[in-house]
């Protein structure tokens, strides 16, 4: 038997080979992507810098699980992986947040950042702040509405894309852990938002903290590129810093 005037059997052979070179020539690729996004991650827990930063998220974006595993198997630590993700659409949406009218934000704080004794009730706007100065919360508030933002205090993961439909804000600012951090930053980029993240310094579901000096930098964020204010730092530091057991808020020099 024949196929266009060459041999059957030697057709399938040369099929068979282009089969297998293609073949090899993916794995080789995969396994590359994977040694590469391991690389970069190992790379950024060292130096906190990201290189190649598109390249970089798209290794990771789809070939996350085996880099994880990777790390797991070499005892590196997972959450860096986390960090790095948060970090790469930080740096790759700060233009355009930059841009984004103060009055076109909106910013959404984790409700583990209240006072254990905070009076604030639930809403169907999230936790509505009181201003009853018992953590730096009612601070913020003050700071990202006195220039506009939509602020709000999250109850729980869906109350964001709630909020994002309801209101439609150009661009987005979320603090939570590392996790949540990620996920939502994922998220709202997916659907072409600008966003930056900001993660806490202290992870649980009660009294937990953040960074200031960041979160402010973030809020005050814009075209002119002024460096936040210390004493506006220290003021909303202050509010979260406890007399018994004394907790210090760190900020970053």
């Amino acid at each position: 038997m024949q196929i266009l005037g060459f041999d059957a059997t030697y057709v399938v052979g040369v099929l068979i080979v282009i089969v297998a070179f293609i073949t090899i020539l993916a794995i080789a690729l995969i396994l590359a992507a994977v040694l590469l996004g391991v690389a970069s991650v190992f790379v950024f827990r060292k130096t906190r810098k990201v290189f190649i930063p598109k390249l970089t998220l798209l290794v990771l974006g789809l070939f996350e699980t085996p880099i994880r595993y990777l790390l797991w198997f070499f005892k590196g630590d997972e959450k860096v992986i986390d960090q790095m993700l948060i970090q790469i659409r930080n740096s790759l949406y700060t233009e355009a947040y930059r841009k984004t009218p103060f009055k076109k934000r909106a910013v959404f704080l984790p409700q583990c950042l209240r006072n254990p004794n905070c009076p604030a009730k639930l809403t169907p706007e999230g936790i509505k702040c009181v201003e009853c100065g018992q953590c730096g919360i009612c601070e913020v508030k003050k700071i990202a509405e006195s220039q506009g933002y939509l602020f709000f205090i999250v109850p729980g993961s869906s109350f964001i894309k709630r909020m994002v439909k309801k209101y439609n804000p150009e661009a987005i600012l979320g603090v939570g852990c590392t996790m949540e951090v990620k996920e939502g930053t994922a998220m709202m980029a997916s659907v072409g938002l600008p966003v930056q993240g900001v993660t806490l310094l202290k992870d649980g579901c009660v009294d937990t903290r953040v960074n200031v000096k960041d979160l402010l930098e973030k809020i005050h964020m814009d075209e002119s590129k002024k460096e936040v204010d210390k004493e506006e730092v220290e003021n909303v530091s202050k509010r979260w810093i406890e007399k018994e057991p004394m907790v210090v808020v760190k900020i970053k020099k």
